[in-house]
């Protein structure tokens, strides 16, 4: 025989749940939107030493571009994948833009810092490196190749791949392309 619990239910208690509702609603869009920023301590350390010896210690304020409508169907196209994110962090100075971004290798977030000068690419450096093969990526004679890369180029066909490393592959040519698509897009 099954019991039946019955609960009452006042307009008070309707109003409180309610509350409680938007207020995990909201804790929830926050964390959407922060995705891939949540690093931890030694993480957010060697961003924080990249982004010093690319500005000679003078690191300026973090900015966002913030994905609108118009900009889904590009960065779709780019990621092969739906757009997730709601912004992107970059930083600016000068003629030096620095976009972070987090791409899936096989199973895990590779986060690249993608240095853009001129509108063509004149870094591009592995920062947090998570998976535990395809570490290859994150060697110079690697990302030298895209050094140069612009948007108008179809500069993706001249990347070398490395055997066993396909996906973190793709993870940085995408990360290069769209950062190169963000950076055209700043005003």
């Amino acid at each position: 025989m099954m019991d039946s619990i019955w609960v009452w239910v006042t307009r008070s208690d309707q109003i409180e749940l309610k509350n409680w509702y938007h207020t995990m609603v909201g804790l929830s869009l926050l964390a959407c939107c922060t995705a891939g920023w949540a690093y931890s301590a030694a993480e957010q350390q060697k961003i924080n030493q990249y982004l010093s010896q690319q500005f000679n210690g003078e690191v300026p304020k973090p900015a966002r571009m913030w994905v609108k409508a118009d900009m889904k169907p590009a960065i779709k196209a780019i990621l092969q994948r739906p757009v997730k994110q709601l912004s992107y962090r970059y930083w600016q100075a000068d003629d030096r833009t620095i976009w972070l971004l987090d791409e899936l290798g096989k199973e895990r977030d590779i986060t690249t810092a993608v240095t853009v000068i001129d509108q063509q690419i004149s870094a591009i450096k592995v920062v947090v490196y998570r998976e535990s093969r395809g570490g290859e990526v994150q060697v110079p004679w690697f990302t030298d190749q895209f050094k140069g890369a612009q948007a108008s180029q179809q500069w993706q066909r001249n990347i070398d791949g490395i055997s066993g490393a396909t996906l973190s592959v793709n993870a940085l040519k995408k990360q290069a392309e769209l950062a190169l698509y963000l950076d055209q897009q700043l005003p």
